[in-house]
This record gives structure tokens, C-alpha cells and sequence, in this order.
């Protein structure tokens, strides 16, 4: 995921809802601070979907350890 250019987009798409009145009182300088907002949520959404994703594997691995430990102690009986 490009981050930098789906927050570039996110702003454009919000540039273009602005009415010409509205546009008048926005500078470039506004406009670079919301990109700079919009790159930080979307990376701090992506790292906390990444984190819980990372967990999720950890746990699954974990039981399929334990389930060929049981799989293996069962064969040696």
C-alpha cells in the first residue's frame, strides 16, 4: 500500500467537494498539513491491522505446534 499517494488522493477528493469559495480560503500549506494527518491515520490504522494480523498468526501457529506434538505422541503408541 502506497500510504503517501492514497493520502495525496484522499486530499484531492476533498479538494474537489470544496466549493470555489470554500478553495479561496485554503492554501497549499492547509492542504499539505490535512495529507500529513491522512498519511499518519492511515499508517497508524495499517500498523494496528498488521499487528493484530501478526498476532493472529502467532496464535495459529502455536496450536498447529501443539496439534503435530499430539499428532506425534499419538503415532508412538
Amino acid at each position: 500500500m502506497n500510504i503517501k499517494k492514497r493520502a495525496y488522493d484522499v486530499v484531492n477528493g476533498f479538494k474537489a467537494s470544496l466549493e470555489p469559495e470554500q478553495l479561496a480560503v485554503m492554501t497549499d500549506e492547509n492542504f499539505e498539513e490535512l495529507q500529513i494527518l491522512v498519511e499518519a491515520s492511515i499508517g497508524a490504522n495499517a500498523s494496528t491491522v498488521l499487528h493484530d494480523m501478526a498476532k493472529q498468526l502467532e496464535a495459529l501457529s502455536s496450536k498447529t505446534r501443539h496439534r503435530a506434538a499430539e499428532i506425534e505422541d499419538d503415532s508412538q503408541d
